[in-house]
C-alpha cells in the first residue's frame, strides 16, 4: 500500500516535459523492467551494504533510531532478490569487524522471486515507480503491513515476530531502477513522523542516486561510494551544488545548498578550504552557512579532539548554524586527509605542538582575512579545547621561542573559547590497580623503551613516510600494558580504560558507534601519542611541549584570563572531573562552568545533551564585546 498523502511537491525532482495525456497512459503491470546493466551491478556488489547500514542508522528529529531492521532488494536479471541486511543492535558488530551469523544466515534463507510472479509485489511498486520516474517524479514511499496484507510466501518465512511494518524506497542509478531498499519496524510509524521521515528517504534516494553514478563515472571508487551514503546528510535535501573558487587555493572548493527538514531553512555546506602550514603540512576548514546569520559579529571555529575528524563536531556545528545563525568552521588538522600532508618527500610526524604553535594561528589568519570584522569563538572538544586554551596562554613564550612576532594576537582574534571536557593535563580515570606504581616504572625506564612501545603500534597507511598510530591498537596496548612490564616482576591485574570508556558507550546509540568507527576515528602522530602519555605517566599534573621548554598546564593556570566556557562530563573517564577543579580558579571575569552526565564522546553525541550545551553556548556569546 502506497501512502497516498505523499506531497508531489516532495517528490518533484525537476519539471516534468514528458507528462502525457492519462487516458493514454500505460498500465503499470505493462510495464517492462530491464535487468540492471551488468557494470553496475557489478558495482552495487561492492557497496549496497552501505544502503542498509545507512537505512537502519536513520534518526527522527529527536535522535530515536526508526528502523530495527533494513533489507536491499535488487534486480537481479528477471528475478528480485534479497542480498543485503542490517539491524540497528548489529552495527557495533559490523563496526568491530565481528562476524555476523545471524545476518548471513538471514540472506541465506531469502530466495530469488521472478519478476513475473503476480505475487511478487516489490515488482510492482518498481514499475509504479518507472512511471513516477518518467514523470519527474521521486518515487513514491512505499507502507506495508506485514500482518494483515499479502506478502509472498518466499518473504513471509523470513519475517519474526518484531517485523511488523516495512516502509521502502525504490532506487535508481542512471534513470534505471536497480531495487527496493527497505527498512522494517515493530511499530507502526506515528503519523506525525510520516512526512519527515518521507522526506530522509527522498534525499536518501538523491544520494544513492547521485553517488553510485559520479563513482561509477569518474573511476568506481567503492570506498568512497559507501562512506559518502553512509554519511549522509538525510535531513537535509540538496538543492544546488556549485564548485567554487577562492582566491588563495588552486583547487575548487565544493558547496552544496541544503533546505534542513528538521530546521526548516536553508543553508549553505562548503568544502574543504585547503590552508597551508608548515613543512608542507595543511589543516583543512568546512563550513556551514545559514540563509539568515544573528547580529552577534561571532563565527565559530570547531575543533575535533584527540583521534577524531571534524565529523564528530556536526552535531554540535549544525544546532548552532541552524539553530542560532553562527557562521560555523569545522578543522581537520593535519594528518586527517590526503589533502593535509605533504606532496613531496620524507617528512617526519607532527606533534601537539604543531597543532598549537603551527595550524591554529593560521587558521586564526584565514578566518580574519575572509572576514575581517568579525571575531572569533573557538569550540573544541577534548584535545581540540587544549589547543586554543595552550595558545593563548603560551602565546608570548610561543613567539619567544619561534622567533615569529607576527602571530597573531589572541585578545584582537578570539573573543572566546568555549571548552567541551577538555583536560589541562592527561589523568585517565580508571581502577587500574597499581597505576601509581606502573608511574614510577615508567620514570625509571629510558625514554628510548617507551618510544620503542609506541612505535611497535606504528602504521602507515597514510603515507609511507608518516608513522601513524592505530586506534584500536592504541587501546589494546593501554589495556594490556603489564604484558609490556612482566620483566619488571609487576602483578598489577584487572583491567585499565578501555575503548568503551573512550567513547562513553552507554551515552552512543549503536548506530552512532558503527559512525564513530568507520568515519570519525583516524589514526594519529606517534609524537602526538608520546606527548599524550609522557603526561598520563608523568607525576607532574602537566602537559608539556614535546622539547620540553613549555608547561602549558602551568602557563594556563597562571596567565590564561579569557572568556571560557566550560563544559565537564561528570561520567567522564577520559577527563575525569577531579582533574578539573582548576577551572574554577582561572583569572577569567567571564568564565562559566557547567556540568553533564555524560561520557567522553556521548557529550557531543547526545541529541538532548547537545541541545542544552548549543542554548548555553549562545547565551554566553551573546554576552560577550
Amino acid at each position: 500500500m502506497a501512502l497516498e498523502e505523499n506531497s508531489l511537491e516532495d517528490r518533484l525532482i525537476k519539471i516534468s516535459t514528458r507528462d502525457s495525456n492519462k487516458s493514454l497512459m500505460v498500465s503499470p503491470d505493462k510495464i517492462y523492467i530491464f535487468p540492471v546493466p551488468k557494470t553496475t551491478f557489478q558495482f552495487l556488489e561492492n557497496i549496497w551494504q552501505s544502503f542498509t547500514n545507512k537505512m537502519v542508522s536513520l534518526v527522527d528529529f529527536n535522535d530515536d533510531p526508526i528502523f530495527n531492521f533494513s533489507i536491499f532488494e535488487v534486480i537481479d536479471q528477471d528475478e528480485m532478490k534479497i542480498v543485503a541486511t542490517a539491524t540497528h543492535f548489529k552495527l557495533k558488530e559490523i563496526a568491530e569487524r565481528r562476524r555476523i551469523p545471524g545476518i548471513e544466515e538471514y540472506i541465506k534463507k531469502s530466495r530469488p522471486i521472478h519478476l513475473g510472479d503476480p505475487r511478487n509485489e516489490s515488482a510492482g511498486f518498481i514499475r509504479k515507480s518507472i512511471i513516477d520516474f518518467n514523470k519527474g517524479l521521486r518515487p513514491e514511499v512505499i507502507f506495508v503491513n506485514l500482518k494483515e496484507e499479502e506478502v509472498h510466501p518466499e518473504k513471509k518465512v523470513l519475517l519474526s515476530e518484531t517485523m511488523n511494518h516495512a516502509i521502502g524506497i525504490p532506487l535508481f542509478v542512471n534513470e534505471n531502477p536497480i531495487g527496493i531498499l527497505w527498512g522494517i519496524t515493530k511499530d507502526p510509524i506515528p503519523e506525525d513522523k510520516i512526512r519527515p521521515l518521507t522526506l530522509q528517504l527522498y534525499s536518501l534516494f538523491d544520494v544513492i542516486e547521485f553517488v553510485v553514478a559520479k563513482e561509477m563515472e569518474s573511476g568506481n571508487d567503492h570506498y568512497i561510494a559507501q562512506k559518502n551514503i553512509e554519511k549522509a546528510d538525510t535531513v537535509s535535501n540538496s538543492r544546488n551544488l556549485f564548485y567554487t573558487t577562492t582566491k588563495d587555493q588552486k583547487e575548487p572548493v565544493t558547496s552544496i545548498i541544503f533546505k534542513s527538514h528538521q530546521y526548516n531553512i536553508e543553508y549553505r555546506m562548503d568544502a574543504s578550504f585547503i590552508i597551508p602550514t608548515t613543512d608542507g603540512y595543511a589543516v583543512s576548514l568546512k563550513s556551514f552557512t545559514p540563509e539568515k546569520l544573528n547580529n552577534t559579529g561571532k563565527n565559530l571555529l570547531l575543533i575535533p579532539g584527540f583521534f577524531c575528524r571534524r565529523s564528530v563536531m556536526d552535531k554540535l556545528a549544525k544546532e548552532l548554524a541552524l539553530k542560532y545563525g553562527y557562521r560555523v568552521f569545522l578543522m581537520d588538522m593535519r594528518g586527517r586527509s590526503r589533502q593535509t600532508m605533504p606532496k613531496h618527500g620524507r617528512k617526519e610526524g607532527w606533534t601537539v605542538d604543531n597543532y598549537i604553535q603551527d595550524d591554529f594561528p593560521e587558521i586564526l589568519r584565514w578566518i580574519r582575512w575572509h572576514y575581517p570584522s568579525e571575531r572569533t569563538v573557538v569550540l573544541g572538544h577534548s584535545m581540540g579545547g587544549m589547543i586554543p586554551r595552550f595558545y593563548v596562554s603560551s602565546y608570548e613564550k610561543i613567539k619567544e621561542l619561534k622567533e615569529e612576532f607576527n602571530l597573531p594576537q589572541p585578545e584582537e582574534y578570539i573573543a572566546g573559547i568555549v571548552s567541551i571536557t577538555s583536560p589541562n593535563y592527561i589523568s585517565l580515570k580508571s581502577n587500574f590497580i597499581g597505576l601509581d606504581t606502573l608511574k614510577r616504572g615508567f620514570s625509571l625506564l629510558p625514554h628510548k623503551m617507551i618510544s620503542d612501545m609506541i612505535l611497535s603500534m606504528a602504521s602507515f597507511s597514510m603515507q609511507a613516510t608518516i608513522q601513524t598510530i592505530d586506534l584500536k591498537k592504541f587501546f589494546k596496548l593501554i589495556l594490556n600494558l603489564h604484558s609490556s612490564l612482566r620483566s619488571f616482576s609487576y602483578n598489577i591485574g584487572t583491567k585499565v580504560l578501555t575503548i568503551k570508556d573512550f567513547v562513553g558507550y552507554k551515552e552512543i546509540t549503536p548506530p552512532e558507534w558503527y559512525f564513530l568507527m568507520e568515519d570519525v576515528f583516524c589514526e594519529e602522530s606517534v609524537s602526538v601519542i608520546m606527548q599524550f602519555f609522557q603526561s598520563q605517566i608523568s607525576n607532574e599534573r602537566s602537559f608539556w611541549s614535546n622539547d620540553g621548554r613549555i608547561n602549558y598546564t602551568e602557563n594556563f593556570l597562571n596567565n590564561f584570563n579569557m572568556p571560557i566556557y566550560s563544559v565537564v562530563g561528570t561520567v567522564d573517564k577520559i577527563v575525569p572531573e577531579e582533574s578539573l577543579t582548576e577551572l574554577k580558579d582561572l583569572k577569567s571575569e567571564n568564565k562559566v562552568i557547567t556540568y553533564y552526565e555524560q561520557g567522553h564522546l556521548g557529550i557531543i553525541f547526545h541529541g538532548e545533551t547537545v541541545r542544552k550545551i548549543c542554548k548555553g553556548i549562545d547565551e554566553w556569546i551573546q554576552g560577550l564585546k
